[in-house]
């Protein structure tokens, strides 16, 4: 007989790479998704960790969290509203998906209109204030002021520590930003393989069926199975994966 427990896919999101390294914010997350999961007498059958802006909706882990949830028919839960997205958009467009229900730990008991409210408002208050930041920016500029790395030697000198310890700063900076390239490639590539292996079950059941490929297409974006793109399936995005297979 199937298990009748809840089951939750946790999604746990800081913005830099000294919080991902302590641990500090994501560990308080995790406290704050477990508490919410026993109380469910739940089960968590996943947790993905992403060390990324809330203004960054390109954000891998995240698409891998929601097409995790979609496949395991199980509810994606974070902590708080804004570890999601700080983007109306992307919360709307999720909360609007029927086939992945989200629930916030701080709020649980909130509808979907609630969520929606507490999103738009957050948005704006986001709006105000780098609306208010771009102001004094170009008050200082205007005064002559040098800002961030254009300041006279910002780039001179070696790094005192970490991975670079030694290296000229500008040096670093460079082979820093050749690292995340590769990394999020990397990072790509592997919520491809997720996506196109989550999509093979439904493609395996219609073709024991004979249904043409064409068809299969339908039925997937149907049951909103994801792709890689985001882009709707076609009797030629399903060839490819069928041939990858092969």
């Amino acid at each position: 007989m199937a298990s009748t427990q809840p089951r939750f896919v946790t999604y746990l999101r800081v913005s830099t790479q000294e919080q991902g390294k302590s641990g500090l914010g994501l560990e308080a997350q995790a406290q704050a998704c477990r508490t919410h999961i026993e109380q469910m007498g739940g089960v968590c059958v996943a947790e993905l960790r992403e060390i990324a802006s809330g203004d960054d909706d390109e954000r891998p882990v995240l698409a891998q969290a929601i097409a995790t949830a979609r496949r395991l028919r199980a509810t994606l839960l974070v902590s708080k509203l804004d570890r999601l997205s700080r983007a109306v958009a992307l919360v709307a467009g999720l909360l609007r998906d029927g086939n992945v229900e989200l629930v916030v730990a701080e709020c649980a008991k909130a509808s979907t209109l609630e969520l929606h409210l507490r999103a738009t408002v957050a948005e704006e208050e986001r709006r105000l204030i780098a609306e208010r930041t771009r102001q004094a920016l170009a008050a200082a500029k205007r005064r002559g002021t040098l800002l961030g790395s254009h300041q006279p030697g910002h780039w001179d000198g070696v790094v005192a520590e970490g991975r670079n310890a030694g290296k000229p700063r500008a040096q670093a900076r460079i082979e820093g930003a050749r690292r995340g390239s590769k990394a999020a490639a990397a990072a790509r590539r592997e919520l491809n393989d997720e996506l196109w292996m989550g999509a093979l079950p439904v493609i395996g059941e219609l073709k024991s069926k004979n249904m043409s490929l064409r068809g299969i297409a339908e039925v997937l974006n149907t049951r909103a199975v994801p792709t890689p793109t985001g882009a709707p399936w076609s009797a030629m995005s399903v060839s490819r994966l069928l041939a990858r297979i092969a």
